[in-house]
C-alpha cells in the first residue's frame, strides 16, 4: 500500500490486534454504536470485520492460532466506523466538499482499491470513503493549523494511576489545579514539570497535533501521554480555546505541514464538533474512549481521562 494511504488509514489491523476483552448486553437493538442521530449497526460492524479476516492472511493466521480475538478486530472497525460519522458531521457544519476526482486519483496512485486498502481495515468497498474521510480532516486541519490556540494549565505525571486520580479531583474542583501545579517537582535537568496559562499553537508544539487537547472545550480536564514512547502522563485543564490571527510567516503552514500531522489534528477537530452529538457504544464492545478515540473493552482499559470540570451553581 503507498504512503499517502498509509497516513491516511485510521486504524491498521497490527494496532487492533493490541487490544483485549470483550463487553456484553446490547445497548440498542441492532446498534453497534450511536452517533447523533446515526446508528451503526452491527450487522455493518459484523460485515466488514467478517471482510477483513477474508482479505487479510495475517490476520486470519493469528487468529486461528488464538492470538487475538474477533472482539478485537470488531472493535477496530467500530472505531473506524464511529472516525466516520465524525468526518461526515465535520464535512457538513463546515461546508466542506471533497472533490471526488481527488478521491479517485489517490486510490488510483495507491494501485486501485485493492491495493490501496491492503494491510489495513479497509477494503475495495470502502477504501474510496476513508481517503475522502482523511481529505476531510487534511481540510480541517488547514483551516486551524495557523490560528487555534488553546490555554491551558498542566502538570506532568510519571504515574498514570496519579494522573487519573488528579483529574478526577480536579474535574471535581477545579481549584485543585493550582495545588497539583504548586506541587509539582522539577524533573532531573531541571526544567519545570507544571505550567500556568500555557498557549499552545501546532506551530509550536507539533507534537501535539494528536492529543485530546484540541478536541476538548474549554472546562475540560484531560489525561494524555504525548506518544507512545512518553514516561510522563500530562493532566491537563483547558481554559479557553479561541481562533486568532496567523502570527507573520506562518500563513502557509499548512502547505508545509506533514500529512500525518494534518491528519492527526483535523481528526481531533472533527472529534471537537462532534462533541454535541449523542455517543452509545453497544457493551458488547465496550466503550468508547476519546482520548485514543478508539473502542476499548472496558472503563478500567481506557488510555486516560477527559471530562468536564464540575461548576459552582450560581444563587
Amino acid at each position: 500500500m503507498s504512503t499517502v494511504l498509509k497516513r491516511f488509514s485510521l486504524v491498521g489491523v497490527a494496532v487492533a490486534l493490541l487490544a483485549t476483552g470483550c463487553g456484553t448486553g446490547p445497548a440498542k437493538a441492532g446498534s453497534a454504536a450511536i452517533v447523533g442521530d446515526q446508528a451503526i449497526t452491527l450487522k455493518t460492524v459484523q460485515d466488514r470485520t467478517v471482510r477483513v479476516l477474508n482479505k487479510e492472511p495475517g490476520a486470519k493466521q493469528a487468529r486461528d492460532r488464538g492470538q487475538f480475538k474477533l472482539e478485537q478486530v470488531s472493535r477496530a472497525v467500530l472505531a473506524n466506523e464511529i472516525l466516520h460519522r465524525f468526518a461526515e458531521n465535520a464535512a457538513q457544519r463546515e461546508n466542506i466538499t471533497v472533490d471526488e476526482t481527488k478521491v479517485y486519483d489517490v486510490v488510483q496512485q495507491a494501485g486501485g482499491p485493492e491495493a490501496a486498502s491492503a494491510d489495513s481495515l479497509n477494503d475495495a468497498t470502502n477504501i474510496h470513503r476513508q481517503v475522502r474521510d482523511g481529505l476531510i480532516f487534511a481540510e480541517l486541519a488547514r483551516r486551524n493549523l495557523a490560528t487555534l490556540q488553546v490555554t491551558v494549565d498542566f502538570v506532568s505525571v510519571k504515574d498514570p494511576k496519579e494522573a487519573q486520580k488528579m483529574a478526577e479531583q480536579v474535574a471535581a474542583d477545579p481549584a485543585k489545579m493550582e495545588e497539583f501545579i504548586q506541587a509539582a517537582p522539577r524533573s532531573t535537568q531541571g526544567s519545570q514539570l507544571s505550567g500556568r496559562d500555557q498557549q499552545l499553537r501546532i506551530s509550536e508544539n507539533a507534537s501535539l497535533a494528536g492529543t485530546p487537547l484540541w478536541a476538548a472545550k474549554p472546562g475540560t480536564v484531560v489525561v494524555f501521554k504525548t506518544n507512545d514512547q512518553s514516561a510522563t502522563s500530562e493532566v491537563a485543564l483547558v481554559k479557553d480555546r479561541r481562533t486568532l490571527p496567523a502570527v507573520p510567516g506562518e500563513d502557509d503552514i499548512a502547505d508545509r505541514a506533514d500529512p500525518k500531522l494534518l491528519f492527526d489534528f483535523g481528526k481531533r477537530i472533527a472529534q471537537y464538533l462532534a462533541a454535541d452529538l449523542t455517543m452509545e457504544v453497544n457493551p458488547r464492545y465496550g466503550v468508547w474512549d476519546p482520548v485514543d478515540t478508539a473502542v476499548k473493552p472496558s472503563e478500567g482499559e481506557l488510555s486516560g481521562f477527559m471530562g468536564p470540570v464540575a461548576t459552582k451553581n450560581k444563587s
